[in-house]
């Protein structure tokens, strides 16, 4: 596994990071209609990411999209990296996306997110090779000292990924999400700098 910022195959698209089973990489035109279309309500993924949360309307998804260019390049002026990236397979294809977003500007506290859409690939360590690939990647072009992401209890696979890359359980918050009429968690994943170096060769 390797994190590069270099130009994919088409000219213009940056590669963030390269494994055996997902690329990281910035958006192509054709991108722009898979990820539309992964948007839509009826998509299974909805159930495990934040499905607390309503899943967009046509125009809600729409807008978003049309914001993409806002957030999936850098800042070149603060040197703030890619608010969203494309999750490829072997095939190139965008199977999901990663992200980040701050939880506090003022102390540079960055969150993560990941969303793996394609359930054909999910369960095969595309999800877990992306999230390690994103992490040393921001913790590569940024001086932060800690990344998190935010789940809930319900969702035991985002769990397993992240105490397989070492992140630690820093906060539990008693049933503080319903899922479908029930009572779930709410869990923080955390990781510093100098855990993520020692451990990553």
């Amino acid at each position: 596994m390797t994190v590069q910022h270099t130009e994919a195959t088409s000219p213009g698209v940056p590669v963030y990071g390269v494994g055996r089973r997902a690329r990281l990489r910035g958006w192509r035109p054709r991108d722009v209609s898979a990820y539309r279309e992964w948007l839509r309500p009826e998509h299974e993924w909805h159930r495990w990411d934040g499905p607390y949360y309503p899943v967009p309307t046509d125009a809600e998804a729409d807008a978003h999209v049309a914001g993409l260019p806002d957030s999936t390049r850098g800042d070149r002026s603060t040197g703030l990296p890619p608010g969203r990236a494309v999750v490829a397979d072997v095939d190139d294809r965008l199977v999901g996306t990663v992200s980040w977003y701050w939880e506090s500007r003022e102390t540079s506290w960055a969150r993560m997110g990941i969303g793996v859409y394609d359930p054909a690939v999910r369960g095969h360590g595309v999800g877990r090779e992306a999230l390690a690939l994103w992490t040393t990647y921001l913790f590569s072009v940024t001086d932060w000292v800690r990344l998190d992401f935010a789940t809930w209890s319900g969702n035991g696979p985002m769990l397993a990924v992240g105490r397989a890359l070492g992140f630690v359980e820093e906060a539990r918050f008693r049933d503080a999400r319903v899922v479908d009429g029930v009572r779930h968690d709410a869990v923080v994943m955390g990781v510093l700098r100098r855990e993520w170096e020692a451990s990553t060769p």
